[in-house]
């Protein structure tokens, strides 16, 4: 015959259990950080519409009726995306050409897009070159050309890639 004996075994619920405590702790006390800094560092805000940038000038500026024709935007190729939501978007991308004797630190544009039956479809204003943005953050040296690339949200579905028309509304140069 067998005999069976059983070992007492020392228990470690208890070590677990402080344990659990602990890293529980340790989560609410990181929660309780990240909410108190969330509230005196607030998420900036989101910006609609152009960027506003001191000295741009606009229509009507003699200084912009003069340079704004040494400014060309060349080759604009027009696409159609779809972010991670689904949802459509148009990416713009064209060339800015310097064609004058000065220096250009920022171009603000409006970009027209139209549907399939040539109504207006969206609308943005828009700054691809500005200071401290980019690649290149520095201004644009004269006959110096620079790429940019534009995304307008929400595009609705007869939006006809082969119809944008772009116009330059600002400029600030040296």
């Amino acid at each position: 015959m067998t005999e069976f004996t059983s070992e007492l075994k020392t228990e470690r619920r208890p070590l677990a259990l402080y344990l659990m405590i602990a890293v529980a702790a340790v989560a609410l006390i990181a929660v309780f950080i990240l909410v108190r800094y969330q509230q005196n560092h607030p998420a900036p805000k989101e910006v609609s519409g152009p960027v506003i940038i001191p000295g741009m000038m606009h229509p009507g500026n003699p200084d912009f009726e003069a340079y704004k024709d040494k400014v060309r935007i060349e080759n604009v190729k027009a696409s159609i995306g779809l972010n991670f939501a689904g949802n459509r978007f148009a990416a713009i991308e064209g060339i800015i050409s310097n064609e004058g004797s000065r220096k250009l630190e920022a171009v603000e544009m409006h970009v027209t897009l139209y549907d399939v039956y040539g109504k207006l479809s969206k609308e943005k204003t828009v700054t691809p070159l500005r200071p401290g943005v980019g690649l290149h953050q520095g201004p644009m040296e004269p006959l110096e050309k620079r790429t940019f690339s534009v995304w307008i949200e929400s595009i609705e579905q007869l939006w006809n890639p082969k119809r944008v028309e772009i116009q330059i509304t600002g400029l600030k140069y040296q």
